[in-house]
């Protein structure tokens, strides 16, 4: 979404099921995880939530895109029978990813929408009034210049 993501790979330690098997300390076996962070662009914000809003869809984008890279290294080291589920879940995190990339354009749209308008810059409201008034009503009006509203009923 920006071009000012970062990408880091942490290895976590976990508690792996072999560990207890050959005998290894538990929590020695480190599992190399994708963290991204994003710096986001400094903008006009309508409000002060607009910013909070903006940085909830990165955040969940930044998420799910790290889920998606480790979901992917996982889908390597699964024995074969499982890739194609492990490689279902990585698709789910990047539709996840996407969502949050839509959500925000929208909001950006809206955005858009609404710094136009309040700048002057979007389309101009004409109002036109109706009167139902006779002809000669409203010719007597004119050559007297009385223009004071009159309430017909009707």
């Amino acid at each position: 979404m920006n071009e000012n993501v970062t990408k880091e790979t942490i290895d976590l330690p976990i508690e792996h099921p072999l560990e207890k098997v050959f005998g290894i300390e538990q929590g020695t076996t480190m599992l190399p995880t994708v963290q991204r962070t994003t710096e986001l662009a400094v903008v006009h914000s309508y409000d002060d939530k607009d910013k909070e809003v903006e940085g909830k869809f990165q955040e969940v984008y930044d998420a799910a895109m790290g889920a998606f890279e480790t979901q992917s290294q996982e889908t390597e080291l699964v024995e074969g029978k499982y890739k194609a589920r492990s490689g279902e879940v990585a698709v789910q995190f990047l539709n996840t990813a996407l969502e949050a990339a839509r959500s925000k354009s929208a909001l950006k749209q809206h955005k858009d929408k609404l710094v136009a308008t309040v700048s002057g810059q979007g389309p101009k409201t004409v109002n036109n009034n109706l009167i139902v008034a006779d002809r000669n009503d409203l010719l007597r009006n004119l050559k007297t210049l009385d223009l004071e509203a009159k309430v017909v009923d009707g």
